[in-house]
């Protein structure tokens, strides 16, 4: 334990913090105080968790202070066919990465990113993505990641 706070890997025990956190990032980063459909969003992300951390399709770590979680983060490892640059198939999206606000600052997700880093290297991962905040963003380039202009992003509409 560091300062106050230790870091762990994540299971389906700790459901309701990581739903919890993911709210209180997407509430954040959206600039609201409830998120659209919430109730739906809340039950979808509960089954996401629940059926994906113990299928080892998508990992999670926690911070943990004062007998709570207080940071989370997650890889979501997926495959694709090689690329030139990286002949491992295998990559992996890093997202969910969110410290309470009273608890940024301590290395608290320094050390969440670290291991997620850790991890993939373990799984064989030849590239990380991710999306960044602003607040992020010094954080990820400090390690070495760099802006990739190539891709758009579209999301598909509901029918």
């Amino acid at each position: 334990m560091e300062a106050g706070w230790s870091i762990r890997k994540a299971g389906v025990e700790d459901l309701d913090g990581l739903v919890r956190l993911r709210f209180a990032l997407l509430r954040t980063t959206r600039g609201v105080e409830k998120l659209q459909g919430e109730e739906a969003l809340e039950e979808a992300t509960r089954r996401y968790f629940a059926q994906e951390i113990p299928a080892g399709r998508f990992h999670a770590w926690v911070g943990v202070a004062e007998g709570r979680l207080v940071a989370c983060s997650g890889l979501a490892p997926f495959s694709r066919p090689p690329m030139p640059d990286t002949l491992a198939s295998l990559e992996a999206y890093i997202l969910n990465m969110y410290t309470e606000p009273q608890w940024r600052g301590r290395g608290i997700a320094r050390a969440l990113f670290l291991e997620l880093v850790r991890f993939s290297r373990e799984l064989g991962v030849g590239r990380l993505l991710l999306h960044a905040t602003p607040d992020g963003r010094p954080l990820y380039e400090s390690v070495g990641f760099a802006p990739n202009p190539t891709y758009l992003e579209w999301p598909l509409p509901r029918k």
